[in-house]
């Protein structure tokens, strides 16, 4: 069979419930989360964890974001080498997308002034909303053909599956559960996000993250979105041209160009966006390909508020053909917080 169906015919071996603590740079804490990501829900598609199993799995995963969350700069860094990882390549797509969404959804908690039961609902559905879809998500991704009637099916059923495979393994908690039923659900529109049931909201907010990141996401059938277009859908989310607060307070959180992704600079350089600065367009990079087009060895650090800096465009990630070193790409973000930098 093929490698990428290995899920069909494997049950993965359970792990400890005591695992040991995340360990390593940001880019293998990165991929060890992703690993265990893909093997709790994996086991859960399959019903092969029972659900004390399945709490204490899901636990675990929420206890790693937890522990970003307590780290000084992880989540940021932790952003930085998903949405890298997601915009230059459809490799394990199904899994870093989850997981970058689930990310993005604890970030975004506090902006939106979530309470803590409400954000660890919406994180938990994030991270396992397409549960029911796992191996079709990485299909979809290198294939270039559009959707099959049967693929179809399967996308159109995979929220009402999701919820009930999640039930299966002992779910219980109800806004969590609405959140994964209704993230693919038409909503109503311009409704305020306080003004909706709570389900909903966390669903809501699913959708903008969903639509946001995965247009930036390359495919076999297409590049990716350049992240200012990206952003701009995400802003004007299905409200007939009004402002999205979902989407807009994506934007302040992340700016018009998020970390992990490129831009072409006035100068014709080609950077990787670090993190935001001072202004929503205006991001701290890192020049990766000069002017004439070369890779360089090392990468200038930039703050783009500076005139001669400005960034000119976005640009997808699929289409850069620079080799990054990701775990410099951190080592340059830690640096530009930093005082010394004169960037903090």
């Amino acid at each position: 069979a093929a490698l990428k169906d290995l899920d069909r015919y494997v049950r993965y071996d359970d792990e400890p419930p005591d695992r040991e603590p995340l360990r390593g740079t940001f880019a293998e804490q990165c991929a060890e989360v992703a690993a265990r990501l893909r093997r709790l829900l994996a086991n859960t598609a399959q019903g092969a964890l029972d659900p004390q199993q399945a709490a204490q799995r899901l636990q675990a995963f929420w206890g790693d974001l937890q522990q970003w969350q307590r780290t000084p700069h992880a989540l940021p860094a932790a952003t930085l080498v998903l949405t890298y990882r997601v915009c230059t390549s459809p490799a394990d797509y199904s899994v870093l997308h989850a997981l970058q969404c689930a990310v993005l959804a604890l970030r975004l908690a506090p902006v939106l002034r979530l309470e803590a039961g409400a954000t660890r609902s919406l994180v938990l559905a994030t991270a396992t909303m397409n549960v029911a879809m796992l191996q079709l998500q990485d299909a979809l991704a290198q294939q270039v053909a559009p959707p099959s009637p049967a693929q179809r099916a399967q996308i159109d059923a995979h929220a009402a599956e999701g919820e009930r495979l999640l039930r299966a393994a002992g779910v219980t908690d109800e806004v969590w559960l609405q959140a994964v039923a209704l993230h693919h659900s038409p909503l109503p529109p311009g409704v305020a996000l306080a003004a909706r049931p709570t389900g909903e909201a966390l669903a809501h907010i699913i959708q903008v993250l969903d639509r946001y990141t995965a247009s930036m996401s390359p495919r076999a059938s297409r590049p990716g979105r350049g992240a200012r277009e990206s952003a701009r859908l995400a802003v004007f989310f299905r409200t007939g041209g009004q402002q999205d607060e979902v989407g807009a307070a994506l934007v302040r959180l992340l700016g018009l160009y998020p970390p992990g992704t490129f831009v072409r600079l006035v100068s014709g350089e080609l950077a990787l966006v670090l993190r935001p600065g001072r202004k929503p367009a205006e991001p701290v990079v890192a020049v990766v390909v000069n002017r004439a087009g070369e890779p360089l060895g090392s990468p200038k650090l930039y703050d783009t508020g500076r005139t001669a800096q400005a960034v000119a465009e976005s640009v997808p990630g699929s289409i850069v053909k620079a080799r990054i070193d990701v775990e410099e790409m951190v080592r340059l973000l830690l640096y530009s917080l930093t005082p010394a930098s004169g960037m903090a």
